[in-house]
């Protein structure tokens, strides 16, 4: 979202000063709205009398059919098919414009009960009284039958409770037990539910040692310390409370709309470090976290090749945050100095989404970060050292998508020729004042070996040939055929299930366990040995908006190779062994100590 200039019109001015106003909002980029906060009833302008909901009476959600896919289409949407019934609830139909009624709510693709198929995660969202009361609904958990087939199995799974206002989810095994654990992070309590046995959860907040309160957005769970624990960073978004004389209009109509982030002070980001005992202890201030924020999306990854893990946060408004690390849980913010604070000027942007990706090949990972309407999406090529080159006009990302609001966005090889495509989902967030439509296209782009982005058109699929307001966006294979899958969550709608219709003549899929390293080896580099026209890839921590993706790597194999193949995992230890002889066109769990150790000197530096 944009900033907002607080002007404050009277009745009466004198001419001079009515021609200051307008000539004000029409330079600023940010005059999208005026706040008023008064005890007077508010003034509908020209408005007939309320005879539906908000929804109705916008047209927010006008009816869009999709076209029929076609072959050669890259992506088949089948949510009908699927099982998969969920629609994410704001509490709009409230009518009190509220903030967080704005931001919708991410979804994860784990295997939940680790038999080895992705399960589906939908993050509930809310409800909004008409006395401005804020109340929270469950999420639901859907089991992966295969073939895309999906169980609700939420009831007596221990996530069938009201939460509060739920947004986003991470993913990680917290206990070190080999399964998965949720942290869902809320306007309200942000809870921790702890994985029984791959049966239910449990909400062990309380006996973790956390205590999240307020309104928190993104999160992420990676051992950044290096002593085998899983740390937490959650991203603080609003000081903001529902006041029911709050009101911000439309200049243009002088129609009631939702406010802007400008008008609010940061919530603070908060830093957890896990402990030996198996709790969490705030260590935000002495890791160097800054106090301020507007967080939306974090990722993490080792972005300056110094061993340390490292996170990078999107801010809303408000410059991005890129904290390197220095070893033992501190880091050092240089956002600026690795020009990757905001656009090509350093001017902070609407930051919601981001996705980490050696995109072109180059053995450091870069930035995708989506931005608000009339804001260009930023790709950053790691240009290594810490530093970042502002290129989404000389990769041909810019112009498409600027009209449009960016949420959700992820890299991924969709059509399995070794490089990394971007997908990028949109929505837009206000009622009345916006440059165009709430529903809006999504886009995908086709990676041309690292040069170029070319928007894939058409050719994406069904789901893509109508607007949505898409938030939350995941991707995982979900039939573990070899291709990725996307799954996206749109505020007050559906969760969507696109199946890839792409074929991977050869392939290999990973998933890396760690023992000495904890579970997740977020940072693990994993490569194929004697393939050095096949990428390495990186076991990466957060990423998107709001949701969590398939941690496995997945690996396109030239066509002429033999029948099996040498892995070879570099773990977050520094240890480094292989695995040999596996087969491809199949998953592999590869465990730390279970492989041949390696001298690292005679590896390739790719």
């Amino acid at each position: 979202m944009l900033g907002v200039s607080k002007l404050r019109l009277v009745q009466m001015k004198p001419i001079f000063e009515i021609f200051t106003v307008i000539a004000i909002c029409v330079l600023a980029v940010g005059c999208q709205r005026q706040e008023h906060k008064s005890n007077e009833p508010e003034i509908e302008i020209n408005t007939p009398k309320s005879t539906g909901t908000l929804v109705d009476e916008l047209n927010l959600d006008a009816d869009a059919t999709l076209r029929a896919a076609t072959e050669g289409d890259w992506f088949v949407d089948v949510t009908s098919e699927s099982g998969v019934e969920f629609k994410h609830h704001s509490g709009r139909e409230s009518r009190h414009f509220t903030m967080i009624e704005t931001f919708g709510a991410g979804i994860a693709l784990f295997d939940f009960d680790v038999d080895g198929d992705l399960d589906l995660l939908c993050i509930g969202g809310g409800n909004i009284s008409e006395q401005l009361e804020v109340s929270g609904l469950p999420c639901h958990l859907y089991r992966n039958d295969g073939n895309f087939h999906f169980v609700d199995i939420t009831e007596g799974s221990g996530l069938d409770i009201a939460i509060d206002y739920s947004h986003g989810v991470t993913v990680g095994d917290i206990n070190r037990d080999g399964f998965p654990d949720l942290l869902i992070t809320c306007y309200g309590q942000s809870k921790l539910f702890i994985n029984q046995d791959g049966q239910s959860f449990r909400d062990e907040t309380t006996e973790f040692g956390l205590d999240i309160q307020g309104w928190h957005t993104a999160a992420c769970l990676a051992d950044v310390t290096g002593d085998g624990i899983l740390d937490l960073y959650v991203t603080g978004y609003l000081q903001w409370e529902p006041d029911a004389n709050e009101r911000c209009l439309d200049p243009s109509s002088g129609l009631r709309d939702v406010c802007m982030p400008g008008n609010f002070q940061d919530a603070p980001d908060r830093f957890f470090v896990g402990q030996k005992d198996g709790t969490f202890a705030e260590q935000t201030k002495q890791a160097g976290i800054l106090p301020a924020g507007k967080g939306l999306g974090i990722v993490v990854a080792d972005f300056d090749a110094n061993g340390h893990l490292d996170y990078y946060v999107a801010n809303d408004v408000d410059r991005n945050h890129l904290y390197l690390g220095q070893g033992q849980g501190t880091f050092i913010e240089s956002a600026i100095i690795a020009g990757v604070s905001g656009n090509e000027f350093g001017a902070p942007e609407g930051s919601m989404g981001v996705d980490v990706c050696d995109f072109n090949h180059d053995g450091l990972p870069d930035i995708f970060v989506t931005n608000y309407e009339l804001e260009e999406n930023d790709l950053y090529r790691n240009e290594g050292q810490g530093l970042f080159s502002h290129i989404t006009v000389a990769t041909g990302l810019a112009g498409l998508c600027r009209p449009y609001v960016g949420f959700g966005t992820v890299f991924l090889d969709a059509d399995m020729d070794g490089w990394s495509d971007l997908f990028i989902a949109n929505g837009h967030v206000t009622y009345r004042n916006r440059q165009t439509p709430y529903q809006q296209p999504a886009f995908l782009y086709r990676n041309l070996q690292g040069k170029r982005f070319q928007p894939v058109g058409d050719a994406a699929g069904d789901w893509f040939s109508a607007p949505h307001t898409a938030r939350g966006v995941a991707t995982g294979d979900l039939n573990n055929d070899g291709t990725p899958d996307l799954v996206i969550s749109e505020q007050d709608g559906p969760v969507s299930i696109l199946k890839n219709l792409n074929r991977a003549e050869n392939w290999i899929g990973i998933n890396p366990i760690g023992t000495i390293s904890g579970t997740d080896v977020v940072g693990a580099t994993v490569r194929l040995d004697e393939q050095p026209e096949v990428s390495p890839q990186v076991v990466k921590g957060g990423g998107s908006y709001l949701s969590y993706s398939d941690r496995r790597l997945l690996f396109s194999i030239p066509d002429n190779q033999a029948a099996e193949i040498d892995v070879i995992v570099q773990w977050p230890n520094n240890i480094t062994e292989i695995f040999r002889q596996l087969s491809p066109r199949m998953y592999h769990l590869v465990k730390q100590g279970a492989g041949e150790t390696l001298n690292t000197e005679n590896l390739p530096q790719n």
